[in-house]
């Protein structure tokens, strides 16, 4: 019985970001792994790594772009209208509601 190897899928600046891909991934039958979660906690790691089977990758990279809680995730951080600064992953502005791209 031969083990399949895991390629990385994406990395993140943060541990949350990348569990609530993963969770994404797995609601859609896709087996995922967060690495480097540990580590960053407790060394310089700056980016944590998803990865998927192999044989995962292109359905992988379909469910990441084609599913609308997928689009949530990837936001990157952003400057409101209000002069806060949003979070990566936040399309909703903590500040004042206001939603990413509006009034911009």
């Amino acid at each position: 019985m031969s083990q399949e190897s895991y390629v990385r899928l994406a990395e993140f600046e943060s541990s949350i970001a990348a569990h609530s891909m993963r969770i994404l991934l797995e609601a859609n039958g896709i087996e995922a792994r967060v690495h480097g979660d540990f580590l960053a906690e407790i060394a310089a790691v700056e980016r944590i790594a998803l990865v998927v089977r192999e044989s995962d990758l292109e359905l992988a990279k379909r469910v990441i772009t084609e599913v609308p809680a997928a689009a949530e995730t990837l936001v990157p951080e952003w400057n409101c209208q209000c002069g806060a600064t949003v979070d990566e992953g936040f399309q909703i502005c903590w500040s004042c509601g206001r939603e990413c791209g509006v009034g911009f």
